[in-house]
C-alpha cells in the first residue's frame, strides 16, 4: 500500500463487510474505508474526503439509541468510471422511507452530514429497501480518479 499513490487507478474493487453498531466497530469501518479508496488511487486530499464523507455517513448511527441499528454493512464497488459505496443500516423496525434522512440531517457538531454528503459526491441516495427485510440504505458514488 506505499505506493498506492504511483499504482494507476482500480478498474475492478469489491468490498463488503457488516459490522455490529457499536461504536468500537467504527474505527474499523474508517481504515476499511481509508484502505479501499487509498488502494482505487484518490489522491491523499481526495481520499480524506471520501473517508470522512463515509464516516459521516455511519458515524450519527453509532452515537444514537435512537433507531436501534443492530449492524452497519458497507459494499464499495468500482466500476470502469465510478466509485460506488451503500450503506445499509440493518435491524431497525420500519419508521417510513425519511428515517435515514432525518439522522444524518441532524447537526453533529460541525454541520449536517447530510450536507456534507452532498458537497462530497456525485450523487446521494437515500432510502428504505421493500420487503420484510429492508434496511435503510444510504448510495454515494463518485468518479474513480484520471489514470497517472
Amino acid at each position: 500500500m506505499e505506493d498506492a499513490e504511483s499504482q494507476a487507478p482500480m478498474s475492478s474493487l469489491g468490498l463488503d463487510v457488516t459490522v455490529p453498531c457499536e461504536a468500537r466497530y467504527l474505527p474499523i469501518l474508517r481504515q476499511l474505508a481509508h484502505r479501499a479508496v487509498e488502494y482505487i488511487g484518490y489522491h491523499k486530499s481526495l481520499r480524506d474526503e471520501v473517508v470522512q464523507t463515509i464516516e459521516h455517513a455511519v458515524h450519527g448511527v453509532f452515537e444514537t439509541n435512537e433507531n436501534a441499528y443492530t449492524d452497519i454493512e458497507l459494499q464499495l464497488a468500482t466500476t470502469e468510471h465510478s466509485m460506488l459505496v451503500r450503506i445499509r443500516y440493518l435491524g431497525a423496525p420500519a419508521r417510513g422511507e425519511g428515517a435515514i434522512e432525518q439522522l444524518l440531517a441532524q447537526p453533529d457538531g460541525d454541520g449536517v452530514p447530510l450536507d456534507r454528503l452532498r458537497r462530497a459526491m456525485k450523487t446521494v441516495v437515500l432510502g428504505r429497501e421493500s420487503g420484510a427485510g429492508g434496511a435503510d440504505f444510504c448510495e454515494l458514488t463518485r468518479e474513480l480518479p484520471d489514470g497517472p
